[in-house]
């Protein structure tokens, strides 16, 4: 079998998934931040698929998602160094709100439906020294197709 994987980079923070709100008259929607960060976050994962050729699967998928987030400017240099040692760590969004925007996001994309995923891992942490705010994607799949076909003999018979 051969490993498929579409990795790619959003710069900017990262958001996590807002919650569903309700109108008046009792109808949900997704927030309007939360529907233009899930856009971008297709964009991205669209362009990775396109430059591959690859078409959306529908195969289980793993998932890996890392949030780094900008250290805030008023935080004093100390509470900087422990940012970057990872000692301290982003509080909002929690990490499961950034991870439910990539899988929702990449839904029809890269995958069928994120019912798919059988294994997810994210954490998030401060950006290093220079580095920008920005989410990391990986997601995996095994792809049967370019498999060889393998004959297996019996070595007492040959």
């Amino acid at each position: 079998m051969t490993l498929r994987i579409c990795e790619f980079n959003l710069s900017g923070q990262p958001i996590g998934k807002g919650r569903p709100r309700f109108t008046k008259s009792g109808h949900t929607y997704t927030p309007t931040k939360t529907k233009e960060y899930e856009q971008r976050i297709k964009r991205a994962a669209w362009a990775e698929m396109q430059r591959q050729s690859l078409k959306p699967t529908g195969r289980r998928v793993n998932v890996i998602v890392a949030g780094y987030f900008e250290i805030p400017k008023s935080y004093s240099k100390m509470k900087r160094l422990e940012c970057q040692s990872g000692i301290l760590i982003p509080k909002k969004p929690d990490v499961d709100n950034v991870i439910k925007a990539v899988l929702d996001a990449c839904n029809e994309i890269v995958y069928d439906d994120d019912s798919q995923v059988w294994y997810i891992a994210g954490f998030k942490r401060y950006c290093d020294e220079g580095q920008e705010p920005h989410i990391h994607v990986k997601i995996q799949w095994d792809d049967p197709t370019n498999t060889p076909n393998l004959v297996h003999t019996n070595p007492a018979n040959a």
